[in-house]
């Protein structure tokens, strides 16, 4: 399994590969595109910033550091759909990137772009965004066809589902999240852009929640549901917290905290999975190596021959956050886990009533 890391300068370049990343991937938004379309529309899932590079130029930079290390840069373009002019604008850029050898690969989300760019430059390769959502064998064939080398696996997949895409799809390389992303949403069913100004991040915001019923007065009176209700909220708000905390761990290594599947990996070696992914365009070259360095770790450990078991244990004796991996809050792939995950209050066994509408 490969390590893809994400890199954000030339200068970042040898350091990740030195820390063990085998793969490196950006993401671009020209000074040409926000003069025509400002910030409000971008050309791939972030916005202006530190999470992009700003040319052609800048992207062959990281590109030659890259080659002359024997690692491979993939760029992304992977808004969720482009208008015909933005795709036009589009197509011209990643010929401009393809003529300068400036990336090995386009990721692209907007199945209309990924036939357009097959299309105009065939000997592109293609990798299918996670913001395509393919949750099946039968999506992740369906990209294949439309001439995606590579599928990026939604962040929501249990192990059983990968193993049944991979089963479904075996000639397909497959990718999926590691380290680091903290949306708790599908992306690829996400509308936000996160620009509203004084807003923040929508998804991140804390709400107030009130859970009531169509109908009546509203309440909920029934103790066992009213207890249900308030025990899903408190989850939610949990979770929130969990994916939020950006800091380090207490371990030596000083791992970066948030959504973590390093005792999947062995799993994932198992199952044939192509590519891990660190995500974090937007994040410090520290967190990054940081980052390299326990996936490279926990990889290397399975692959030199430790078994399942005493791989997952280096994992959590590496992340050092004991109450966030005995929580299950930061997990990607529950199921990799050897501890039993928190108890969901559930209604005592009795006769079936008929679901009633909630909001």
């Amino acid at each position: 399994m490969h390590i893809l890391s994400p890199v954000a300068s030339p200068e970042e370049v040898e350091p990740l590969a030195d820390g063990g990343a085998d793969e490196l991937f950006c993401g671009i938004f020209p000074t040409e595109w926000y003069e025509r379309w400002g910030r409000g529309a971008w050309p791939n899932r972030r916005g202006p910033g530190p999470a992009n590079v700003e040319s052609v130029d800048e992207l062959g930079a990281i590109a030659d550091a890259a080659h002359a290390r024997d690692r491979k840069v993939f760029v992304a373009l992977n808004q969720q759909f482009h208008p015909d002019d933005q795709a036009e604008f589009l197509l011209e850029l990643a010929r401009r990137i393809q003529d300068r050898g400036a990336a090995d690969a386009f990721i692209v989300t907007d199945p209309g772009f990924i036939a357009l760019l097959k299309q105009e430059l065939p000997d592109c390769s293609i990798f299918a965004s996670t913001v395509s959502v393919a949750l099946n064998s039968d999506s992740v064939k369906f990209l294949a066809e439309l001439g995606c080398d590579r599928v990026i696996l939604s962040r929501h997949l249990a192990l059983s589902e990968l193993a049944e895409i991979r089963a479904g799809a075996p000639e397909v390389e497959l990718e999926v999240f590691l380290l680091n992303d903290n949306c708790y949403f599908e992306e690829g069913f996400c509308s936000t852009t996160h620009t509203m100004p004084g807003f923040g991040v929508y998804c991140m915001t804390p709400w107030e929640l009130q859970i009531t019923r169509d109908g009546a007065d509203g309440a909920i009176v029934d103790p066992e549901e009213r207890a249900r209700w308030d025990f899903l909220v408190e989850e939610h708000r949990e979770y929130l917290r969990h994916l939020a905390h950006r800091g380090h761990g207490d371990s030596r290594a000083k791992l970066p905290l948030g959504p973590c599947g390093l005792c999947a990996i062995p799993e994932l070696i198992d199952l044939g999975i192509h590519s891990g992914k660190i995500v974090g365009r937007e994040a410090n070259l520290y967190r990054k190596i940081r980052s390299v360095q326990a996936v490279r770790h926990i990889r290397d450990t399975y692959l030199e021959g430790r078994d399942a078991k005493a791989t997952k244990a280096a994992a959590g004796e590496l992340r050092g956050d004991l109450r966030g991996c005995a929580s299950g809050y930061s997990c990607y792939y529950r199921e990799a886990r050897d501890r039993d995950l928190i108890p969901f209050p559930t209604r005592a066994r009795g006769p079936r009533r008929p679901p009633r509408k909630q909001r």
